[in-house]
């Protein structure tokens, strides 16, 4: 092993490391920002007793493990969603760092994360509550101008990028609109919101893909509700989980599905964001 790629991987373990820290807050807001608690001075503490947790009961992902999924002070059982978000996150990060950012540490890296970690408490959150808290688009909107930033200090204004995301800002966001417009409330507000964000992100280009991709990512859920269930299907369904897991797909992949869509159509395509 070179020490190039010994360098790597160091870097990836430690932003594996950042990111199940995040992670552990991340759990903090799934729980606290439906109830409309505060998530800053109001300490840890367990959902049974109500003990407070101290940092040696709150090691992401180890503590859990070596406490065996139960409180240390009332012996009841804590959701295996901490570990699993804590370790999704972690995972995550890793890989939008080697494949997203090139394993090299840059500004975009940051951007990337943070609308990733946006989008796994707002799927989280919907999926519970059939709600999408403002701060998390609001992040993921952020996100997508620090990655932005990142691409003005790497290669300098370049008006069609910028372009791009702006009417990518408006691409799946204003389709949304239509829809509710249509459906008198059938979409709700909140996804048309995150939509326009994740439009900045990546560009409308791409933006459309995600979008298509998880209406079929619903269709799916529904189909395999429908079987499931003998027929039934859910009368009301959280539509941005299936909308954020494509989003995050498309973050890796979506330039590369259009590159091949468009060489398979025959159809030039040569500034794809």
């Amino acid at each position: 092993m070179d020490f190039i790629l010994a360098t790597k991987i160091f870097y990836a373990v430690i932003v594996f490391l950042f990111g199940i820290t995040i992670g552990s807050f991340l759990n903090v807001l799934i729980y606290r920002i439906p109830k409309k608690e505060n998530i800053v001075s109001e300490s840890s503490h367990c959902m049974s007793c109500n003990h407070k947790l101290y940092p040696i009961d709150l090691v992401p992902l180890f503590s859990w493990i070596f406490l065996g999924g139960k409180c240390r002070y009332c012996k009841a059982k804590i959701s295996p969603q901490y570990p699993i978000v804590e370790a999704i996150n972690g995972i995550m990060y890793a890989l939008i760092f080697w494949f997203i950012c090139g394993a090299e540490p840059k500004l975009a890296l940051l951007g990337y994360c943070a609308a990733f970690s946006a989008l796994l408490v707002t799927a989280v959150i919907d999926w519970r509550t059939m709600e999408i808290p403002d701060s998390m688009w609001i992040t993921v909107l952020v996100g997508g101008i620090i990655v932005y930033i990142d691409e003005l200090i790497a290669e300098g204004f370049d008006w069609p990028c910028l372009l791009e995301r702006v009417i990518g800002f408006f691409a799946a966001s204003g389709i949304l609109f239509l829809l509710a417009v249509i459906t008198k409330g059938g979409m709700g507000g909140g996804d048309i919101k995150l939509m326009a964000a994740c439009g900045f992100l990546l560009g409308w280009k791409v933006v459309l893909l995600s979008l298509v991709m998880g209406g079929v990512i619903g269709t799916l859920y529904l189909i395999f509700c429908a079987v499931k269930n003998k027929g039934k299907v859910p009368r009301k369904v959280p539509f941005a989980p299936h909308l954020a897991a494509a989003v995050v797909i498309c973050m890796f992949v979506g330039t590369k599905i259009l590159e091949w869509y468009f060489a398979l159509c025959g159809i030039s395509h040569t500034h794809i964001h």
